[in-house]
């Protein structure tokens, strides 16, 4: 199954294959799930909206139309479950990055069989950093950046409605940002 496209597996499951649909949640759990995070800062929430997109996802499947583009179907209705969720919560996004106890939301990655340990703790400081500036940036610029890890600008701009230069621009001013943030720490 690892072979075949995004619109072999809707195409199988749309034939009641079962399998095919585990192998599509588990190509896109850890980026449509880590973009939902980032947005709404609460892992019992992220969690619930993952899972209502694709229960949704499952309940329609009859009607999605397999066209090479579930990566965009997907992040959208993650999107809207978002704007949903903070409509819903009458919530703003939060610039904090941790919980009320102090941990993390981010899965911290530690190199592992590194011959340098001092040299993979520095490189994990760098990488808490970044983390750390990138919260800090307004959520268009974050967004922006963060989409632009898994998809193009043009369907950034797609999913996010917005024109391609806003989001070109948006991405280039949270980078910018971002290093005057990191220049200014050092």
């Amino acid at each position: 199954m690892n072979g075949q496209s995004d619109d072999e597996l809707v195409v199988g499951f749309q034939k009641g294959d079962e399998r095919c649909f585990n192998e599509l949640v588990y190509r896109y759990k850890n980026m449509l799930y880590q973009y939902i995070m980032v947005m709404v800062r609460d892992e019992g929430a992220a969690g619930d909206i993952f899972q209502e997109v694709f229960l949704n996802f499952y309940r329609r499947i009859q009607d999605y139309r397999p066209e090479g583009k579930l990566k965009s179907y997907l992040f959208t209705a993650a999107r809207n479950r978002i704007l949903n969720y903070f409509r819903d919560q009458d919530k703003l996004v939060s610039l904090d990055d941790t919980d009320e106890e102090g941990n993390s939301y981010w899965h911290d990655e530690l190199p592992g069989n590194d011959p340098q340990p001092l040299e993979g703790l520095e490189r994990a400081e760098l990488a808490q950093r970044i983390r750390n500036a990138s919260l800090r940036l307004p959520p268009a610029q974050r967004e922006a950046i963060y989409l632009k890890q898994y998809m193009t600008f043009k369907e950034a701009s797609e999913l996010l409605n917005r024109p391609l230069g806003t989001v070109l621009a948006d991405h280039h001013r949270g980078i910018r940002k971002m290093q005057k943030m990191l220049q200014n720490e050092a």
